[in-house]
């Protein structure tokens, strides 16, 4: 059974581990101040163009191109966002809005158009690998289970 809880553990890993990553915390909406250049942001209608006022809700992503930049301003939280950077807004622990922001030049595992607000176009490799994960922990709680029957009748 550990193994199980194992393998969901390191499944679930890289989610917790993005959502400590908060370049900071805004305890209420965050709003987009300023623009410059090519910023986008995913939202209800998709990839938009974005202009000063925009909000930022939870569970969205801002892109700055190769020329763009922006100003995030909310309460307790103000983040100037340089050229080729995504911003991920996720609900914080605190209640708030976590925004953590990564630069697109760092993210070797994904094509410069995957990284500046496009989606993957294949999330084989992550599947494959997360249900490896999953298979195992499961595998190896079904062996421990089965030599912990058999020290039993011993």
């Amino acid at each position: 059974m550990k193994y199980l809880f194992l393998g969901v553990a390191l499944a679930a890993m890289p989610v917790s581990a993005m959502a400590e990553d908060c370049s900071c915390v805004a305890s209420g909406g965050v709003t987009v101040s300023s623009v410059q250049g090519d910023v986008h942001m995913t939202g209800q209608d998709g990839l938009v163009s974005v202009r000063p006022g925009a909000i930022l809700a939870a569970g969205s992503r801002l892109s700055t191109g190769d020329k763009g930049a922006a100003q995030l301003s909310g309460a307790n939280c103000e983040l100037s966002v340089p050229s080729n950077t995504d911003v991920s807004a996720m609900p914080a622990n605190s209640g708030g809005i976590c925004l953590a922001s990564t630069s697109v030049l760092d993210v070797p595992q994904v094509g410069r158009d995957a990284a500046y607000g496009q989606t993957l176009r294949s999330a084989g490799p992550i599947l494959a690998i997360g249900g490896g994960i999953i298979v195992a922990g499961i595998a190896a709680a079904a062996s421990s289970a089965l030599d912990d029957d058999d020290d039993a009748s011993d």
